[in-house]
């Protein structure tokens, strides 16, 4: 099973053989996501992935571990790394610190295959919630704190929220704002 995140890319432009898990309203909470409005779908074997090479694209695939279940929020951990070593801590802990939030990884440190565009992580982890409100609650959480300053040394990291469909609950931006403000995802 292999997933797909696309920028740029309306879905009804998907090839053949992907099918859309998650194409709504969406928020960078660390480095800007300026590849144009990302999408996340399922890509089936001998899905036509060459025609997704058109100007202004970015897209790359990583390998599944579970389908999408019935999440209504789904976030996209990007990065490149810039100190293995000092990330491994994060990696290992960072599971515990989610869990109680909902988080299912439906993909996690796969491989990513660049396919087009302007950026290819080196890892990228897909995360579905129940809610919105629980990605945000999770990132902005004290708990969470001490791993989220690992994250933001040791790699050049993204991390997006976006709905599964639709626009973002009002609570779920005004706490991102409101925790952007306070300065957390530059600790």
């Amino acid at each position: 099973m292999k997933y797909l995140v696309a920028s740029g890319l309306p879905s009804a432009d998907l090839p053949p053989g992907c099918r859309v898990v998650a194409d709504g309203e969406f928020v960078s909470l660390e480095q800007p996501w300026d590849f144009g409005a990302p999408l996340i779908a399922l890509v089936d074997d001998g899905a036509d992935l060459a025609a997704l090479k058109k100007p202004g694209v970015t897209a790359f695939t990583v390998e599944g571990q579970l389908p999408p279940g019935e999440g209504k929020a789904y976030a996209i951990g990007a990065h490149r790394m810039r100190d293995a070593e000092a990330f491994k801590p994060y990696i290992a802990r960072v599971p515990d610190v989610i869990a109680p939030y909902g988080c299912r990884y439906i993909a996690r440190g796969g491989a990513v295959t660049p396919l087009c565009g302007a950026f290819a992580p080196e890892r990228l982890v897909l995360m579905e919630f129940p809610s919105a409100d629980d990605v945000v609650s999770f990132y902005f959480s004290d708990a969470y704190a001490p791993l989220l300053r690992i994250r933001l040394t040791a790699t050049e990291p993204r991390f997006v929220l976006m709905a599964r469909s639709g626009a973002l609950p009002e609570s779920a931006r005004r706490a991102v704002a409101d925790g952007l403000a306070r300065g957390r995802a530059s600790l």
